[in-house]
C-alpha cells in the first residue's frame, strides 16, 4: 500500500489499545499521536497537524461521538466500534467517513486509515467542483 507519510492522530481511553494501534499505522508508514479522551484530542488538534482522527465511539461521556461532530467536517474520521449500532452509524455519516469493528484493527486499520484520507479529499474536491460549476 502506498502510503504518504500522514500524521493520524488515534483516540481511545484503552492505552493499551492506543499503543496496539500506534504500532500497525507506524509498521505501515503513518505517524501517529495518541490522546485518551476528548479534551486531550482537542488541544492536540489545535497544537498539531493531523491528517486522520481514528477515534472510539463508546468511551466515556459520549467523547467519540461528540469530539466527531466538533471535528468531522475538517478531517476525514475513523470510528472504531465494538457493536455494530446500524441507528448511530446512520448518525454519523455525515461527519464520518469509515466505521471500522475493533476485532478488525490488526487486519484493517492501515487500510481503513488510508481510505478514510482518499475519500475525504476526494468529497472536498467534488464540493469545489460543484461550487466553481
Amino acid at each position: 500500500m502506498d502510503v504518504l507519510r500522514l500524521h493520524v492522530l488515534l483516540v481511545d481511553e484503552d492505552l493499551t489499545l492506543l499503543e496496539k494501534m500506534s504500532t500497525i499505522l507506524n509498521e505501515q508508514g503513518f505517524t501517529t499521536t495518541c490522546a485518551k479522551n476528548k479534551d486531550d484530542a482537542l488541544k492536540l488538534l489545535e497544537q498539531e497537524n493531523f491528517q486522520v482522527l481514528v477515534t472510539d465511539i463508546t468511551m466515556p461521556d459520549n467523547d467519540g461521538v461528540l469530539l466527531s461532530k466538533a471535528i468531522g467536517h475538517r478531517m476525514p474520521v475513523v470510528m472504531l466500534q465494538v457493536r455494530h449500532d446500524e441507528q448511530l452509524i446512520k448518525d454519523l455519516d455525515s461527519v464520518c467517513c469509515c466505521f471500522l469493528d475493533k476485532k478488525e484493527i490488526s487486519s484493517r486499520l492501515a487500510k481503513a486509515t488510508w481510505t478514510a484520507f482518499k475519500r475525504f479529499k476526494i468529497d472536498r474536491q467534488i464540493a469545489r467542483d460543484a461550487v466553481a460549476a
